[in-house]
């Protein structure tokens, strides 16, 4: 079942780290396996004060503003190419073309090998297309590059439901919820899968 707000709403907007034994399916092979994340030290330090207040935050109101400042950062790839293609991308979803968007995304991950937000963007489309083997590769190189993506973790969580591996479902839900609490639709996903349990060992 699922509860999170659509795919398709993501793509409009322009705004611990896992590792082999983290319970989660084994990744299509990448290559990328060991990447980090080339945030400059200044604007990892905003991230984690924006991060820490995610995870105190008294409501999805407050937290819905965090959220968008994160994003917003997630979405500069430090590098004025780098951004203008990120905003191609955009364009060609609106104009639907969703084919053209992948291309620039193909080439964006070869040019910044270590820009989360292109993965995640790519991995988004591929979900929408119903292809989920390189939408798992994707979200799964998103969280080893930046661990604390929210968005990644629902799309993931939502991947490993629809092929009924409901149990590494609710492991990413509970460590969404570790990171942000007031997710929207988090705290009802959990208890779609856990009302879904019955006769499974989750």
């Amino acid at each position: 079942m699922r509860v999170f707000v659509p795919f398709a709403l993501l793509l409009s907007i322009a705004v611990g780290p896992a590792c082999a034994d983290d319970g989660l399916p084994t990744p299509v092979a990448s290559g990328r396996e060991r990447l980090v994340t080339v945030v400059p030290a200044d604007k990892a330090a905003e991230l984690d004060g924006l991060f820490a207040r995610l995870a105190a935050a008294k409501d999805r109101s407050e937290a819905a503003g965090i959220e968008v400042d994160i994003r917003r950062r997630w979405a500069a790839s430090g590098s004025a190419t780098g951004d203008l293609m990120l905003s191609w991308t955009e364009k060609a979803v609106a104009a639907g073309d969703a084919a053209g968007a992948l291309d620039i995304l193909d080439e964006l991950t070869v040019r910044q090998p270590a820009f989360a937000e292109a993965y995640y963007r790519r991995g988004t489309l591929h979900l929408l297309a119903g292809r989920l083997s390189p939408a798992l590769g994707d979200f799964q190189t998103v969280l080893r590059i930046e661990p604390r993506h929210f968005l990644a973790m629902k799309d993931l969580a939502v991947l490993l439901e629809d092929i009924d591996q409901h149990d590494r479902a609710l492991e990413v839900l509970r460590r969404l919820q570790g990171i942000d609490p007031n997710f929207e639709g988090l705290d009802a996903a959990i208890e779609a899968i856990v009302a879904g349990s019955h006769g499974r060992d989750i």
